[in-house]
């Protein structure tokens, strides 16, 4: 938010202090959708550290950001999310407590690697500006840290003069001696950008003892999920305010507050959870274990209240793109005022004005009907007050007024000669058939054939298999897989229709770009490898290699099965594949290995899920006369664990017990496996869930 000036303000301040406030600062070490598993273990730190606002790093998509605003809110509706804006790499994420604080907006500074968040608050009449940053990792990347920072001053040094903020995140510093850490302090020409860590623990803090109490990564001493190991021994998560921050007015820091929370000084070079810790409760440092790599770091402030009227421009903010001809919600928020609003359109390149609404209810929204007619370019939305022009406030960033968006088939989408999609870049509409429906989005289809099938990139998805859906959205490549992404809205026509024929293909003609997102079907294709990693495995009609993967189902195979599967094409790390939907989709028609009798095994494991042990039984309707093998996969087809059972009756009821350890004897992370019982010629296999 940009304040617009205009004549002489008259305002007066309270200088009574309000409740409290406490702001957390979290990389949740990749979270998304898909770790629904470390969701009970971050209820658990969230919930014990009572805070108000929380300023996430590492979030993958929207889906994490909504499984952690659930895990706080435990059943209630106290706290409320920002909008999840997906940039480079991983984001951001702002929970707040809105019985306290009301969001007035957000927008993003862009960095060579990832986006800071900038997110606008009203807390107690007053505006402040809170900033969450995931700056660059490792040694020997200080000039690209400092060159993040750099940006973000820069902006900073764009604020009204008096700005307070809170800069907040894994800042990825090994000792207040950067050049980054001290771009943020420095004293310069202009100094509304100046920053000061909350914490008076300078230094060099890297395996640094003396720093042990403020240390906040490692939460462990083994890697998992791609964090770090190796114990506490560094300080990356810091909270800066803006310079001299305690002025007696806005937001006041309270001493002594900042925490890095569950660190008792104890842990250096250690797990989170080893022996006793005495700064929280062995639940909690268990959880903290589990739940990332890093701690969570916490200070508190009060808030002066203050009697100034504001208006704050939520949308559009953040360079939407609205189309001639459709409507739209013009959105603001406002603290200390009641009186009409003004809403006006701002060229970018004039700066001229034109009245959209000369008075209109202060509610925080307005519908503009943009006509066909409206000039393209880009413009801000200005709001004032409607008698005066005082308070006023403009859109962060310009908005784009651009054409009407055309219909395109998905074949126009996705037919090219050579190289990405022709629409790259482009916003359609489209209609299709959803034939597939994943954990990070699903797949369209508008007829059978090349090119008529396409993968829409979304992680929170309400469409069914059989739904015929109209959508807007952009072109992507991703990886060189064109995708629709960036999804302005979609509606369900129809549900329940026929899918589109499955085109009968080889296995070496399903490697080829005309079907991707296409739904196929090969006939008597032997497996050949049972397990390339990450869930895949190889088969092969005569004709050459073919992928099978398990985006949508898994299916573990044996070497020499011949299978007729029907999926829909995906493309990943450089290979297609075919990608079964259910089990319906994968048909062993026969094996290499002769006279196979159907046994039925009576497997199953209790209780499920488990942590850490369940026992796994069967038995059989024959006589063991030979060794049988209970082997235990993870997710990935990799094998975990294995236990030879020697003979026995067909009276017997077999059992195993496993305790969540792998071929090492070590701890198995939680998550989904799978157990299959070999005996002889035959097999079976069932899932479940370790659940720590």
């Amino acid at each position: 938010m940009k304040k617009i000036i205009i004549g002489l303000i008259t305002f007066t301040i309270s200088l009574s202090l309000a409740a409290s406030v406490r702001v957390v600062t979290y990389n949740a070490l990749n979270f998304g959708g898909n770790d629904e598993d470390r969701i009970p273990y971050f209820e658990t730190i969230l919930n014990d550290m009572d805070a108000d606002i929380f300023l996430f790093q590492e979030i993958e998509d929207e889906m994490g950001g909504e499984l952690l605003l659930s895990a706080i809110n435990n059943g209630t509706t106290d706290f409320s999310g920002s909008v999840f804006l997906n940039g480079p790499d991983t984001n951001n994420f702002l929970i707040y407590r809105n019985s306290l604080i009301t969001y007035a907006s957000q927008d993003t500074i862009g960095t060579d690697l990832r986006d800071i968040s900038e997110y606008e608050l009203i807390i107690d009449g007053n505006i402040i500006r809170f900033y969450s940053c995931h700056l660059k990792a490792s040694t020997g990347y200080e000039i690209e840290r400092l060159e993040e920072v750099t940006k973000l001053r820069d902006h900073l040094s764009l604020l009204p003069e008096g700005s307070e903020f809170v800069i907040v995140g894994d800042m990825n510093f090994y000792t207040s001696s950067e050049p980054g850490y001290q771009k943020f302090i420095a004293d310069e020409e202009n100094n509304i950008g100046r920053a000061e860590d909350l914490s008076e623990q300078i230094g060099e803090w890297h395996n640094n003892i003396d720093f042990a109490g403020v240390h906040t990564q490692s939460t462990r001493t083994i890697q998992f999920g791609g964090g770090a190991s190796g114990g506490l021994d560094d300080r990356f998560d810091i909270i800066f305010s803006s310079y001299q921050l305690n002025n007696g007015i806005g937001l006041e820091y309270i001493d002594d507050t900042i925490t890095s929370f569950g660190n008792d000084g104890e842990h250096f070079n250690m797990s989170i959870n080893d022996g006793t810790n005495s700064a929280v409760s062995p639940e909690v440092a268990e959880a903290l274990y589990e739940a990332s790599d890093h701690l969570p770091v916490f200070a508190d402030f009060n808030t002066t209240i203050s009697s100034e009227p504001m208006l704050v421009v939520r949308i559009p903010n953040i360079e939407e793109e609205w189309q001639q001809g459709t409507e739209h919600n013009i959105e603001w928020v406002s603290s200390n005022y009641n009186g009409n609003v003004k809403i006006e359109l701002q060229n970018e390149t004039s700066e001229e004005r034109e009245i959209l609404a000369a008075s209109t209810e202060n509610d925080g929204e307005w519908t503009w009907n943009i006509p066909l007619e409206q000039i393209l370019g880009d413009n801000k939305i200005v709001i004032s007050d409607a008698i005066d022009g005082d308070p006023i406030d403009e859109s962060n960033n310009p908005f784009h007024v651009i054409e009407p968006i055309v219909d395109y088939t998905i074949y126009e989408i996705q037919y090219s000669e050579v190289g990405p999609s022709p629409l790259e870049g482009v916003q359609v509409i489209t209609q299709g058939i959803v034939t597939a429906v994943g954990n990070n989005g699903f797949f369209l289809q508008d007829g059978s054939g090349a090119w008529n099938g396409i993968f829409v990139y979304e992680y929170v998805s309400n469409v069914n298999q059989g739904d015929e859906i109209d959508i807007t959205a952009t072109v992507a490549e991703y990886n060189d897989k064109t995708e629709l992404a960036d999804i302005e809205g979609y509606t369900v026509l129809s549900s329940g229709n026929p899918l589109p024929d499955a085109v009968l293909l080889s296995t070496l003609n399903v490697n080829q770009e005309d079907y991707e997102g296409v739904l196929v079907y090969v006939e008597n294709a032997e497996c050949v490898d049972d397990s390339l990693g990450y869930g895949e495995w190889l088969v092969n009609d005569g004709t050459g290699d073919l992928i099978v993967d398990d985006l949508l189902y898994t299916y573990i195979p044996v070497v020499g099965e011949i299978c007729d599967i029907t999926g829909v094409v995906d493309y990943s790390f450089g290979s297609f594949k075919i990608e079964p939907r259910n089990s319906n989709d994968v048909n062993v028609s026969s094996s290499i290995q002769e006279d196979v009798v159907n046994i039925d095994f009576k497997l199953s494991n209790y209780p499920n899920p488990f942590n850490p042990t369940t026992t796994i039984s069967f038995n059989l309707a024959l006589d063991n006369t030979g060794d049988t093998e209970l082997v235990i996969y993870n997710l990935k087809g990799q094998k975990v664990r294995s236990f030879l059972i020697y003979q026995f009756t067909s009276s017997q009821v077999h059992q195993i017990i496993w305790n969540g350890t792998d071929l090492n004897d070590q701890p198995v992370s939680s998550g989904i496996y799978f157990y299959k019982l070999i005996f002889g010629d035959q097999e079976q296999t069932k899932k479940m869930l370790l659940l720590k």
